[in-house]
């Protein structure tokens, strides 16, 4: 007696190709992004935040951190359906600080200079 049946001898048993497909477009367009560090959400302000900068994020835009307008996402891949934590992110660059707020679907929306 064999395992399975005869309807399942021969079918693949992995992704669809549609799947495989648009995963591998969403790492393409994503390979440019630049990764960058910033703090867990925050619900205000992120400029008190006082700890490392312990997320790692990635973005679209054309500098080394955010800027308005730029879609953050959580890992190195262009979702056309991102989901994002919208609030408060401390990022910085050499010493100076930011607090970037972002929207759920991991847009910029502000970017506010920390003292």
């Amino acid at each position: 007696m064999a395992l399975g049946s005869s309807n399942s001898v021969g079918k693949a048993r992995g992704k669809s190709i549609a799947v495989v497909n648009k995963r591998f477009k969403e790492y393409k367009i994503a390979k440019n992004y630049n990764s960058f560090s910033a703090s867990p959400v925050q619900a205000k302000s992120a400029c008190s935040y006082p700890r490392l900068l312990s997320e790692t994020f990635y973005h679209n835009g054309k500098g080394a951190l955010p800027t308005t307008n730029d879609v953050v996402y959580k890992s190195k891949r262009a979702r056309s359906n991102n989901k994002f934590t919208a609030g408060h992110y401390k990022v910085a660059l050499g010493k100076t600080s930011k607090s970037l707020q972002i929207n759920k679907a991991g847009v910029v929306i502000a970017v506010t200079n920390c003292p």
